[in-house]
């Protein structure tokens, strides 16, 4: 397919993707018995921002905003990560518009807080409670932020090279691979997945089974990985394909979908919105998600749940150049 029609085959999709669904995701919980209440949502690649900003979900935002505190981790200084982050939270909601509150009261609070819990003395404390308002107020300045209360627009602080994946980096071995009574529990696992999708069970009734499944897909995926010649992915693929099987089953779409029966729409909505959205990660490991995809529905198919991958795989490979695109304007 050329360039010029891939482009036009993208847009098409991302079309019905507006017109067919209202939002574009939403978890699937038991335990609310209220009607599913659709909110109308671009994805967040195709969120307007401003110069030299970009979109990101609220906990992206803080898990940047505490990095400096993360760092007292990283460096043996604090051995619990929830620490720095409850301090993070107490820093980021200090800037927040404030009634009835004595701020002079409440900063010492925090102070002491830092102190007790980096290990400084009182001035580097007070230091690091100075530097952490203005980082808050230089990266998320309140003059630019939209009404969305999910969405905050952040400063591109460090700049990022995107490259396209390097297949020839994978070597994957020509050699059938023979599924063994374990991968045929685990086509077993899928299949039963699909039908409590497709009867519109409701998810407290399979929530343990979509856990097993999940497990077991991993262990699955990465013997047939290391089988292939790409022992170096086996590890970082099966986490891929995780996140990818969660939006799957573990999200309401517009169509009660599986792995054989996903729509263009949504592989499209999968990564122009849901993994920007959801994963935390750094700008260039985007990038490993198409690959493993690919090799994902290869593994499908030869394992026999699947009779032939390459509609998807190929649809895969007309989504990546904009996914890269996409990956360079937020990052680089």
């Amino acid at each position: 397919m050329s360039k010029k029609r891939k482009k036009k085959a993208i847009a098409k999709r991302r079309s019905q993707v507006k017109v067919k669904k209202q939002k574009k995701a939403k978890y699937r919980s038991s335990k609310s018995t209220q009607p599913v209440q659709f909110v109308d949502r671009p994805a967040i690649s195709e969120i307007d921002t401003p110069k030299e900003f970009r979109a990101v979900s609220i906990s992206q935002a803080m898990v940047e905003y505490v990095k400096p505190l993360i760092d007292f981790v990283e460096k043996g200084i604090v051995k619990d990560q929830n620490k720095p982050f409850q301090l993070g939270i107490q820093l980021w909601n200090y800037n927040l518009p404030k009634e009835h509150h004595n701020l002079m009261v409440v900063k010492e609070d925090l102070i002491k807080q830092i102190a007790k819990t980096l290990k400084m003395n009182s001035e580097e404390a007070t230091e690091l409670f100075d530097m952490m308002i203005q980082r808050k107020k230089y990266l998320f300045p309140d003059e630019v932020q939209s009404d969305n209360p999910m969405t905050v627009f952040i400063r591109k602080e460090e700049r990022h090279i995107i490259p396209e994946f390097n297949y020839d980096l994978l070597n994957i071995s020509e050699e059938s691979y023979l599924p063994d009574d374990e991968d045929e529990k685990f086509v077993q696992l899928i299949d039963q997945m699909d039908k409590y999708i497709a009867d519109d069970v409701d998810y407290g009734e399979w929530e343990d089974h979509y856990f097993i499944l999940e497990e077991k897909c991993k262990k699955r995926f990465e013997k047939w990985l290391i089988f292939k010649g790409v022992k170096e992915y086996s590890k970082d693929f099966p986490y891929n394909i995780e996140i990818y099987l969660n939006f799957i089953y573990r999200y309401m779409h517009g169509d009660n979908i599986n792995l054989k029966t996903v729509l263009p729409i949504y592989i499209e909505e999968f990564f122009v919105d849901h993994v920007l959205r959801k994963v935390i990660t750094e700008p260039y490991d985007y990038v490993k998600w198409p690959p493993a995809l690919k090799l994902f529905y290869n593994f499908l198919n030869e394992i026999g749940y699947l009779e032939n991958p390459d509609k998807i795989i190929k649809l895969i490979d007309s989504i990546e150049p904009h996914f890269i695109k996409i990956l360079r304007e937020r990052f680089s």
